[in-house]
């Protein structure tokens, strides 16, 4: 039996899941929190920390798979958050904790920077103020030893698959395009970026395609993992992309939307027309020859302070915290303002903690339609089809309410741990030379004709 393995490093999880070549079966899966710590008031990821929790979730779902499938082990890619570049120096080794991509401490240089950028290093498509490039400022000012000790730098999964065994320090083109040194149609670096924000000494990294074979398991990280060496080791991408990638996104116009901490937004399109796209975040899809047109709101974020300022818990089933409450939310309404701010309306004295999560539910639908128009807008492409995953989904309520508010038929993807699927997905690729079918997926709720028109009525 040959398998493959895909861990993901998310903002709050470390997961990894073990994978039949045919797709469609997980053989074992794993997770741990991601570790997180914090410097000068400065939220990071320790990379040595990280790894150490990405070996160990790896370690145990292959022995959950048992001698048979962990002795059969063809590939390993792996996936990561996309803007948390890791800082290192001539000899590979990390110079520091890298700021997570929520820390905001690109923020600032964004703004003081963005036309020089533009006039120095043009890209197509919008610089976010968490991309790398503005991080790389806060590096130079901030912390100017350790950025100076710096000689190169790449993503957080690719430097945790070179730490694996001999082979290239890369970066995949999903991940680059997170940079704000890259341009997309081009795929090509723009150095000249660095100059602007005072680190025109690092060299960057060799560029490939997601589903790259890059090198080899090395003899002590098999050891470590309980299986052979020489594994081949392959880039994965940005973490997003690897969930749409293995929901079913792989066509020019599929929408994929994974509710998480970041609730991602994200079509796929065969073109960019760097015009229409000037104010869209754009990049390469984990599918060579395909790009992405991306979009995020703070749903998660937003879910779990709101359940905190109402004194309950997070972890709860949604409809139980829910309950009854009507299309509507008794008149409450909710919107999400460009600098992430929730503002909520029509809140009488007497609400209940179930109104205002239900509103909070509303707004985020609502917020999401308005994500999907824009992103159509700027791609000149319809949505064929749109693929919701995510903890929400669990929720027979969010299903409604997203079935019910949004662009196109939606399909709620089951998949375990979709993110660390299509790490697995391009390992499979990288390897065989195929491309496992998407995992499973369910229709939309049934509504009847009446259910919709109430949210006609309520929510447009």
């Amino acid at each position: 039996m040959t398998t493959f393995l895909g861990i993901d490093v998310g903002t709050t999880r470390t997961k990894a899941v073990l994978l039949e070549p045919d797709g469609g079966t997980v053989l074992a899966a794993a997770t741990a929190p991601t570790p997180q710590g914090e410097d000068g008031g400065t939220a990071v990821h320790s990379p040595t920390a990280i790894r150490e929790v990405a070996v160990g979730v790896a370690r145990r779902a292959l022995a959950d798979a048992g001698p048979g499938p962990r002795a059969g082990v063809g590939g390993i890619a792996v996936t990561s958050v996309g803007e948390e570049a890791v800082m290192l120096d001539a000899a590979g080794r990390p110079v520091g904790d890298v700021p997570t991509w929520f820390s905001g401490v690109g923020h600032a240089p964004a703004r003081e920077h963005a036309s020089e950028l533009d006039r120095r290093a043009p890209v197509t498509g919008l610089r976010h103020p968490e991309y790398t490039v503005h991080v790389l400022a806060w590096w130079a000012r901030s912390r100017p030893v350790a950025a100076r000790a710096a000689a190169t730098l790449t993503d957080l999964g690719s430097w945790l698959l070179s730490s694996l065994g001999p082979g290239d320090l890369v970066m995949d083109h999903s991940h680059a395009s997170r940079t704000g040194l890259f341009d997309a149609p081009t795929r090509s670096w723009r150095p000249e970026a660095l100059d602007v924000v005072g680190m025109g000494h690092l060299a960057l990294p060799r560029l490939v395609p997601s589903g790259t074979v890059v090198g080899e398991l090395g003899n002590a990280p098999a050891a470590a993992l309980g299986v052979a060496p020489g594994i081949p080791l392959v880039t994965g991408g940005h973490d997003h992309f690897c969930g749409a990638l293995a929901a079913g996104a792989r066509s020019p116009g599929d929408l994929f939307v994974s509710a998480g901490t970041s609730e991602a937004h994200l079509l796929v399109t065969d073109s960019l027309d760097p015009a229409a796209t000037a104010g869209s975040e754009v990049g390469c899809f984990v599918t060579d020859g395909l790009y992405y047109l991306h979009a995020a709101l703070p749903s998660g974020s937003l879910y779990l302070t709101w359940t905190g300022l109402l004194g309950l818990d997070p972890s709860a089933a949604l409809d139980d915290l829910i309950g009854g409450e009507p299309v509507g939310s008794r008149g409450v309404r909710g919107r999400i303002s460009p600098d992430r701010r929730l503002t909520l309306d029509g809140v009488p004295l007497d609400v209940t903690p179930a109104t205002l999560l239900r509103a909070l539910m509303e707004t985020t639908a609502v917020a999401s339609r308005e994500v999907t128009r824009d992103l159509s807008r700027a791609a000149g492409r319809a949505v064929a089809q749109r693929l919701l995953a995510g903890r929400p989904a669990e929720s027979a309520t969010w299903r409604e309410i997203r079935a019910a508010i949004g662009e196109g038929a939606a399909a709620f993807v089951d998949a375990q741990e979709s993110t660390a699927l299509g790490a697995a997905h391009l390992a499979v690729r990288a390897v065989t030379g195929r491309l496992p079918p998407p995992a499973l997926r369910r229709p939309g709720p049934e509504l009847s004709p009446e259910r919709r028109q109430e949210y006609v009525r309520a929510l447009g």
